[in-house]
């Protein structure tokens, strides 16, 4: 009896360590040429893809439905001829191809355990800036696409008629003739809506997946009092900006939920109210409150400094936060102050896809203590069921993985 319970104490002490080791983050450097476990049914991935030219997030849904939202593109030589002395798209992203081949290679990859015809059931645009739908155009002819979701379908008249305003944009032009080719069956983000992005191969297995719109344009849904409001007028945009408009605040809004594992995506929705911009101009507020808390997210307007206020942060209060980078400016200080002290997690994880060595020099070690990687693809797997999830960091080049985190516990 003496030499069971020894031997049941030994194993106790022996399991307790693996299993706390398994709920908490725990980084180590992965062997040579670890592979990522490729999905299969019953996982919701999110890949947070290092392009290096803004905004381009892949999405495998726990039945197989796939999602791309947004696939962007940057000018650099014309960015850094505007901006300078700004830098876009760090050198350590050097690839031969085009945006376009590595993404079609990388989402060719991603469904590799499904094989097939390169299918994507949504392609989603959050709004009208290059770096977020840059690549589209270029993508959809060599993609089988069911569905294109836009802001302003049919009529692209908000805040103003967009094909006069961009007749000179040639990628919007671009765009219109796609649109206008009735190739392909694409709707307007409805707001309000949890029955427009849907599971499509196998729903009746997945009830606890669900895709919230919370906002697009000027509107906002909030779920839990099921109240929509009407954040601003065309008028009110178009004499602020004297004639002309604002992209930014026009950003669709989502919410992706999976048990309890919930995650945000709000493309460059805006949240400065210092004074120097209309009261209008802080949708972020009212996000936050339809949105509540988040297991993660995607900082809004790739970190910049007239988003991810306050009111966002503490109230999403995220485990993960992921900012998909360009631009050397990204993100502002009193961002990742806010990410590093506001909400109740004081463990918070950041993650950057493609952080340039000018904003690590200049913002010094206080700001490298608080990312996990800084360059890479960033994925995030949710387990069966919604209950836990991992991170992922891949290599922007082989896939290999950079790092791992432990097993984390969706909340409620």
């Amino acid at each position: 009896m003496i030499r069971r319970l020894g031997m049941l104490v030994l194993l106790f002490a022996l399991e307790v360590p693996l299993l706390l080791a398994q709920l908490s983050p725990v980084k180590h450097e992965p062997s040579a040429q670890q592979k990522f476990p490729f999905w299969k049914k019953g996982y919701m991935d999110i890949h947070h893809i290092n392009t290096g030219e803004g905004n381009c997030t892949f999405m495998m849904m726990p039945d197989g439905t796939r999602i791309l939202l947004d696939a962007g593109t940057v000018d650099k030589k014309g960015f850094e001829k505007n901006n300078a002395p700004l830098k876009a798209i760090d050198s350590r992203y050097a690839s031969t191809r085009s945006i376009q081949d590595a993404l079609i290679d990388y989402i060719g990859w991603a469904t590799e355990s499904q094989r097939g015809p390169l299918v994507l059931d949504y392609a989603i645009i959050s709004h009208f800036h290059s770096d977020h739908y840059g690549a589209v155009m270029d993508l959809l002819p060599r993609l089988d696409v069911k569905t294109i979701i836009d802001r302003n379908y049919p009529n692209y008249d908000f805040p103003l008629d967009l094909r006069v305003k961009l007749k000179d944009d040639k990628l919007f032009q671009q765009y219109l003739q796609l649109v206008d080719s009735r190739l392909y069956t694409i709707q307007s983000l409805q707001v309000g809506r949890q029955d427009q992005i849907v599971l499509t191969k196998d729903p009746n297995a997945f009830p606890m997946v669900h895709i919230l719109n919370i906002k697009n344009n000027a509107q906002v849904w909030n779920p839990q009092s099921n109240e929509r409001t009407e954040l601003f007028s065309p008028k009110d945009m178009l004499d602020f900006y004297k004639g002309g408009y604002n992209e930014n605040p026009l950003s669709m809004a989502l919410k992706f939920r999976y048990g309890k594992f919930d995650y945000y995506a709000g493309a460059d929705n805006t949240g400065l109210h210092d004074g120097s911009v209309p009261s209008w101009f802080d949708v972020e507020t009212s996000i936050a409150k339809a949105v509540g808390r988040v297991d993660a997210m995607v900082l809004d307007h790739h970190g910049n400094r007239d988003a991810n206020n306050a009111n966002l942060i503490a109230t999403l209060d995220p485990k993960i936060a992921i900012q998909q980078v360009y631009s050397s400016d990204q993100p502002g200080q009193e961002v990742y102050y806010r990410l590093r002290n506001l909400g109740k997690r004081k463990d918070r994880l950041l993650f950057s896809t493609n952080m340039h060595d000018e904003t690590l020099v200049t913002y010094g070690p206080w700001f490298q203590k608080g990312y996990q990687s800084f360059r890479g693809h960033v994925i995030l797997r949710v387990f069966e069921g919604g209950q836990g999830y991992k991170v992922y960091v891949l290599d922007e080049f082989n896939r290999a993985v950079k790092w791992e985190s432990g097993l984390l516990s969706a909340d409620d």
